[in-house]
């Protein structure tokens, strides 16, 4: 899929959005000290790349198309966050900080230097971001030079290790990834007006959903909405909230964590997720009845990553049923290993019921009958408040949700 965002100018889009308030071009022009060819070529030009009308021009003047709408509804978003970014490097006390001044602040910086400076956030290198963007060192070099001279602070500790950001420099990342973000949303929500949603939908996951109702929903997705794009990101919960309040993930499955890791956060309950301990069918505690915590413990465990929900709850349950926590040499989340591993040793897992359930003849991989119970996991839906979802998420996630429902 291309970028979106590499091809919008935030210079044109500020033209579009003054336009939209003045209610003519004349006065739009007037308002930004630009000339009124100037401000109509922008328009042209952004018209030209939606390849639809954003305005209705009449005596009376200018009016925002459905697709205009679209597109300033994003702008908004995006006015927004360079205001809410001036206010917290303002409140931070920055010396030389331009302010209002500042050409980002107006919307009058070329996106490019945006994306060179969360590349080199990113990767920790000019090199790195230099290849990731296909361009030379001295062009990333330059954009990060014209974005600290016009913001007048610094936004990265040049070492010979590598490009640190400052405190500026992270917020500023932060941003410019949200901004980049919206740019790509002006297109889905604008390609969505012709009928059928398009565009891409980029889902977080942990363990449960890469297993159970994230496969079945992805299917059933693009079964419905065939324009739809379905990307998945797995990695470390916290990896994954900052790429959702960041805007480059639109929603994240996962057992519902702490509420310290929840602000900013809406949380939606999907449905509650058995656990049991899963063993291979040749383990000595596989086909007994009411096998104590006690002697379960004796056994090796694949422990659930140190952090996560599910290791929380196994500790918990086992220091309330036998006063000790499980034990073992192996720490993973990863379905494939823990699989391998439970077949070919007599290590102990804790996973939903929905990972390894019978397929076929294959029962290699057994629940354990327990004298005690195992809690279940809340699987909730994470969204960062305040997005807006593109039509193309709204439609993904209430596939989402009827497939969880059924599950």
């Amino acid at each position: 899929m291309r970028e979106a965002s590499a091809k919008l100018s935030l210079r044109h889009l500020s033209a579009f959005m003054a336009v939209v308030d003045c209610g003519r071009i004349s006065a739009a022009g007037d308002a930004l000290r630009r000339s009124h060819s100037a401000i109509a070529r922008s328009l042209e030009m952004l018209e030209t790349r939606f390849g639809r009308p954003l305005l209705t021009r009449s005596r009376a003047g200018v009016a925002p198309t459905p697709a205009g709408l679209a597109c300033d509804a994003r702008c908004r978003i995006i006015e927004n966050e360079l205001a809410s970014l001036r206010d917290l490097l303002e409140r931070s006390g920055h010396a030389g900080l331009r302010g209002r001044q500042a050409c980002l602040f107006r919307m009058q910086v070329d996106v490019s230097r945006l994306r060179a400076l969360v590349s080199v956030h990113n990767l920790g290198s000019v090199q790195g971001a230099a290849h990731l963007l296909s361009v030379t060192q001295p062009a990333v070099s330059s954009s990060i030079r014209a974005l600290e001279t016009d913001l007048g602070v610094a936004l990265f500790v040049r070492t010979p290790r590598g490009m640190i950001p400052t405190p500026a420099g992270a917020s500023v990342a932060m941003a410019s990834r949200r901004i980049l973000s919206e740019l790509r949303r002006i297109d889905d929500d604008i390609a969505s007006l012709r009928g059928a949603p398009s565009g891409l939908v980029c889902i977080g996951g942990l363990a449960y959903s890469r297993n159970a109702v994230l496969p079945r929903a992805i299917k059933e997705v693009v079964g419905r909405f065939p324009q739809i794009v379905v990307r998945t990101v797995e990695g470390p919960l916290d990896s994954l909230l900052v790429a959702m309040h960041a805007g480059e993930v639109d929603v994240i499955i996962c057992a519902r964590p702490e509420a310290v890791m929840l602000e900013g956060v809406k949380v939606e309950t999907l449905l509650r997720d058995r656990m049991k301990l899963f063993v291979s069918r040749d383990h000595p505690l596989a086909g007994r009845k009411a096998v104590p915590a006690g002697e379960v413990l004796d056994y090796p465990f694949i422990l659930p990553p140190v952090g996560t929900v599910t290791r929380a709850l196994l500790v918990s349950t086992f220091r309330a049923v036998a006063g000790r926590d499980p034990e073992g040499a192996v720490e993973t989340s990863s379905y494939t290993i823990i699989r391998k591993l439970v077949m070919e040793s007599r290590q102990i897992c804790f996973r939903s019921v929905s990972e390894f359930s019978p397929e076929g003849e294959d029962v290699s991989i057994v629940p354990l009958d327990l004298a005690f119970d195992l809690p279940a996991r809340e699987i909730c839906l994470l969204q960062r408040k305040g997005a807006i979802l593109t039509a193309a998420a709204a439609d993904a996630l209430a596939v989402l949700r009827d497939v969880a429902r059924g599950h």
